[in-house]
């Protein structure tokens, strides 16, 4: 049995039309697409608040007690090296403003663990030992008189205070002359 005659109008030249139509259309949805996604990508849609993630358990009590003690022992790690820095060189402790907690964070460039210079802070400062205001201000006046104290144990002497407030005064104080 002889092959099916091709369809009537289907010859070269139709394909070639075909051909072309889609190039050309085609081609005529480039420019409609860029503009779109042009004009699209500006807007953005809100994105949905994100929902509890199955593997972010909450911090239980330990967890957040282990956390804080390695933040206060990495303070105290930072009250030593801003201290050793201090006093190998006093002059850049003073530049970077060590110890100096009456001033704004902002100007103070260097993370000191929280020292505090006793011979340079004013006496509201030095009620964060423990002082009273009367106690800081006689230090201040004592301080002034002697030209500054040269340990936490020479400020108590001098000053008279309670020997509770000693280990603090040691451990958060800085004593630049």
């Amino acid at each position: 049995m002889p092959p099916p005659p091709p369809p009537a109008g289907l010859d070269a030249t139709t394909h070639a039309l075909h051909l072309v139509l889609t190039v050309v259309t085609c081609g005529l949805w480039i420019p409609v697409w860029v503009v779109h996604a042009v004009v699209a990508g500006n807007r953005r849609a809100p994105l949905p608040p994100v929902p509890p993630q199955p593997w972010q358990q909450p911090v239980s009590a330990e967890q957040a007690n282990r956390a804080a003690v390695q933040h206060m022992n990495a303070r105290a790690q930072r009250r030593r090296e801003a201290r050793a820095l201090a006093l190998g060189n006093p002059l850049m402790a003073r530049e970077l403003r060590i110890g100096r907690t009456d001033l704004p964070p902002a100007q103070r460039p260097y993370d000191d663990g929280g020292l505090i210079d006793v011979n340079a802070v004013p006496a509201r400062e030095l009620t964060r030992f423990g002082l009273t205001p009367e106690q800081a201000e006689r230090a201040v006046e004592l301080r002034e008189e002697t030209g500054g104290f040269s340990s936490g144990e020479d400020l108590a002497v001098v000053c008279d205070l309670p020997p509770r407030l000693v280990p603090e005064l040691v451990e958060f104080g800085l004593y630049l002359r």
